[in-house]
């Protein structure tokens, strides 16, 4: 989904929540680090989605048993209880809310297929209100100069 064709993916209910990309290493430059993020927002009256798992990598290394690990997020900050442990969102100044699932180091291009995940099962109630812009990935490098290009005066 580009940012600007208009495009959106809209959970409007669901009891469980599972958002899987992937991409192939070969198509990304050698020897360096990137990170995933995914590119949301919460419609008003959201519910549910508090908090879930985030995880980034390689396809071939996921084994058996292996599916559901990774790192809480919060994706609705509003919801959660202070003190929680986790990564939490911040705001673009597009207005879309930006969180990172993980990072991976292409080294040779030839580990196959990354996969980015945000996984919240545990929870049987019903989710509504996340509409996702995109998952994406930027060089570690170029995410840092961005940051310090957007903080300089």
């Amino acid at each position: 989904m580009h940012e600007n064709s208009g495009e959106v993916a809209e959970l409007v209910r669901s009891c469980w929540l599972e958002i899987i990309g992937k991409i192939d290493v070969r198509s990304l430059r050698l020897k360096t680090s990137y990170s995933a993020y995914l590119v949301f927002k919460l419609q008003e009256g959201c519910k549910e989605l508090q908090k879930a798992i985030a995880s980034v990598r390689f396809v071939k290394e996921i084994g058996e048993g292996s599916a559901d690990e990774g790192y809480g997020v919060f994706i609705d900050t509003m919801a959660c209880d202070a003190g929680e442990r986790g990564r939490f969102p911040h705001c673009r100044s597009d207005g879309w809310m930006e969180i990172k699932l993980g990072e991976f180091f292409n080294n040779l291009g030839d580990d196959g297929e990354v996969e980015m995940r945000l996984i919240e099962k545990n929870n049987p109630k019903w989710k509504t209100g996340l509409v996702v812009l995109k998952l994406k990935i930027l060089c570690n490098n170029a995410y840092k100069r961005a940051v310090t290009k957007g903080n300089q005066k």
